[in-house]
């Protein structure tokens, strides 16, 4: 199950919120190394303090949170605008009003018993079907050479804009068009029809 939340939400759910924000932590700090600022266990930054970026959320059937992602509007500050700015040569900015970022994508691994390619597929159409309620036509994130094989398994793979400078290993820049045919693809694919996520409020 998908659930789609802001961080004003957090009251309500508070147990999800702490899953997702340790489960990251064990992902980025722990497993990949990334320089991430971890406090009480918790991996969090400035922009995980607005009350409007929105969240994605894979539930399993216990109540556990066993995946996420994190989506910021192209129209405000985002994390290709500042942290991933040095990384292209030159800089690349997006300003759209119908493109998300997309950052924070994980599986949280030893939290859950689901397969995790599975719960990256439920993610990914997650994502697309709430692009789709909100008048969205693209997603951007970065990702590794590693990923495009998630992608391809999955039935919706990146269209490469740019190569980050060397330095900072082997990451790309990709756009994922949004359209009801990706959403069918990858819905064929997970071998289950499923309902199609709410708009955000």
């Amino acid at each position: 199950m998908i659930e789609i939340l802001t961080r004003a939400d957090e009251p309500r759910v508070p147990a999800w919120f702490d899953q997702m924000f340790r489960g990251r932590a064990k992902v980025f700090h722990e497993r990949l190394r990334w320089r991430v600022v971890v406090r009480d266990g918790r991996e969090m930054d400035r922009y995980d303090e607005h009350e409007r970026t929105i969240y994605l959320m894979a539930i399993d059937s216990a109540g556990q949170v066993v995946g996420s992602l994190r989506l910021l509007r192209a129209v405000g500050e985002t994390m290709l605008d500042n942290e991933f700015r040095d990384f292209f040569s030159p800089p690349i900015v997006i300003r759209s009003a119908e493109i998300l970022e997309c950052t924070r994508f994980c599986v949280h691994g030893d939290q859950t018993s689901s397969k995790p390619n599975a719960v990256s597929s439920e993610l990914m159409i997650g994502l697309c079907e709430f692009a789709l309620a909100n008048g969205i036509r693209e997603v951007i994130g970065l990702y590794t050479s590693g990923m495009t094989r998630i992608y391809r398994r999955v039935g919706w793979e990146p269209r490469e804009i740019a190569v980050a400078k060397p330095e900072f290993g082997r990451l790309m820049l990709g756009t994922w068009a949004v359209s009801t045919a990706a959403l069918q693809t990858m819905t064929l694919r997970a071998g289950s029809s499923r309902e199609r996520a709410p708009s955000a409020q």
